[in-house]
């Protein structure tokens, strides 16, 4: 005979597992391409001409570093997603067509700008429009 543990019992472990269950979510991420020609040299400025390329939301679990998004991101708009999920966004990219995402160009998670480093990333403000 199974034992069952009493219903109060029950509906705490219920409640307890919903709260500690990773919540699923989504973020914004837009790809701002540099269309100074000099940007491969000298990286980003704040007085860049930046267009929007590309805008697109990403699943997680809201644990997710925004590193972890630009690398997928860096990946996927080079023509070499890692994740299942990224072939869809680099196949639509490639489709446009546009240049691979390179130095000096911008990448925003929601409302957080980083700017494509020779080796990484590094947080901007936000770019004037």
């Amino acid at each position: 005979m199974m034992h069952r543990y009493p219903t109060g019992l029950r509906r705490l472990t219920r409640a307890l597992r919903r709260a500690f269950a990773p919540h699923r979510r989504a973020v914004t991420v837009r790809v701002f391409l540099n269309r100074d020609p000099h940007s491969l040299l000298h990286g980003y400025t704040p007085d860049a001409p930046l267009v929007l390329a590309y805008e697109y939301t990403v699943p997680t679990d809201g644990l997710a570093a925004d590193a972890v998004i630009l690398e997928r991101a860096f990946a996927a708009f080079n023509g070499h997603p890692e994740l299942p999920d990224d072939h869809a966004h680099a196949h639509a990219w490639a489709e446009k067509p546009l240049r691979s995402l390179s130095v000096g160009d911008v990448v925003a998670i929601e409302d957080r700008y980083y700017a494509c480093e020779p080796s990484g990333w590094t947080r901007i403000a936000a770019p004037l429009d």
